[in-house]
């Protein structure tokens, strides 16, 4: 080989194996940045309130809560029972009857832009060995009944993948979800939010929920 063209094939070899090290750097780079962490929710009473921050005395001890410019704030408000109409999207907290119905404890309608969210049946996660269920449903139909001499409703709630029936008694507390603002949050309000993990523990919430009657 003359001394030309090893020159020529030394030259290429060392752009190879620079190229290859980009590549390696590039991919280890890359590999570093971790997964979004899932979210998390948190539920309990505000303790206080810092800035932008709120520390929340939740079942699990103190979490601190921070808000940002990308936080939405909803509050509950109470609504008449006869509110309750077709269309709408709800959330029924409600314990399974030996006829196989569902009695509603609390009845929650969604703002319109949570369409959809937590969809389905399930056991309900604050307290999954209580035998109370938690359904996120679309209202099909509203039937006016008397149950044990109760005045009350039966909804028809569908579902992806099902649908059930619940009976909502007159006495039930039903309330919608609005938007709200910071000013609504307060010292003793009870509260939910959801948001991912910070590396210090705190949640950033990407939603905050002002619960009523709690």
């Amino acid at each position: 080989m003359n001394l030309k063209r090893r020159n020529l094939v030394l030259k290429s070899w060392s752009v190879w194996m620079a190229g290859t090290a980009l590549l390696c750097g590039a991919a280890q780079g890359h590999a570093q940045v971790g997964s979004p962490t899932d979210a998390v929710s948190v539920r309990g009473r505000i303790a206080s309130m810092a800035g932008s921050s709120v520390t929340v005395d939740s079942n699990s001890g103190p979490v601190v809560v921070k808000l940002g410019a990308q936080t939405v704030i909803r509050k509950e408000m109470p609504v008449k029972f006869s509110d309750i109409n077709a269309g709408m999207y709800v959330g029924a907290t409600a314990r399974k009857q030996p006829d196989g119905t569902f009695r509603a404890s609390r009845l929650h309608i969604f703002s319109e832009d949570q369409r959809g969210v937590g969809e389905g049946h399930r056991p309900l996660g604050s307290a999954p060995q209580s035998g109370q269920t938690m359904t996120n449903a679309n209202v099909e139909t509203v039937e006016e009944v008397v149950v044990d001499n109760v005045r009350g409703r039966v909804l028809s709630l569908k579902y992806k993948g099902g649908m059930i029936k619940v009976v909502v008694p007159e006495n039930t507390p039903v309330v919608k979800r609005v938007i709200g603002n910071r000013s609504d949050l307060a010292p003793g309000t009870t509260i939910s939010a959801t948001g991912p993990r910070a590396e210090d523990g705190a949640l950033i919430a990407s939603q905050i929920t002002l619960r009523a009657g709690d």
